[in-house]
């Protein structure tokens, strides 16, 4: 499970991205992964106007994975189902990685915005 500051992070990022503010959101994630063109480009492509997910969708946030770092930090890559003025909760996915590298204190890495896969 994924500690509430890792959610907090997920929910600057999504906010972000919603507004828009794709170069905001390459200065916080430090160009790891995507750059702010990179992410601009993914939502545009999708044909989606992104919106803010309810506060609950973010209690349920798919923790793919968890893994031990370096230096005894945790990862986490996440899965966030985005939420669009078009379809409501939508096929589009964030995918992020999340690493605790001080008790508290997360980096976050945008490692894509895309159609979810079908299961």
């Amino acid at each position: 499970m994924l500690p509430e500051e890792g959610v907090n992070a997920v929910r600057v990022v999504v906010g972000l991205l919603v507004r828009g503010d794709y170069e905001e959101l390459e200065t916080l994630t430090e160009g790891r992964r995507l750059s702010a063109v990179e992410m601009a480009g993914a939502v545009t492509a999708s044909g989606r106007d992104l919106i803010s997910p309810p506060d609950d969708a973010f209690a349920d946030l798919e923790v793919a994975e968890i893994e031990q770092v370096s230096g005894g930090e945790r990862a986490f890559r996440v899965a966030l189902p985005l939420w669009t003025a078009q379809e409501g909760l939508s096929a589009l996915a964030l995918r992020l990685t999340l690493t605790e590298v001080m008790d508290g204190v997360w980096t976050v890495e945008v490692d894509g915005i895309e159609e979810a896969a079908a299961g």
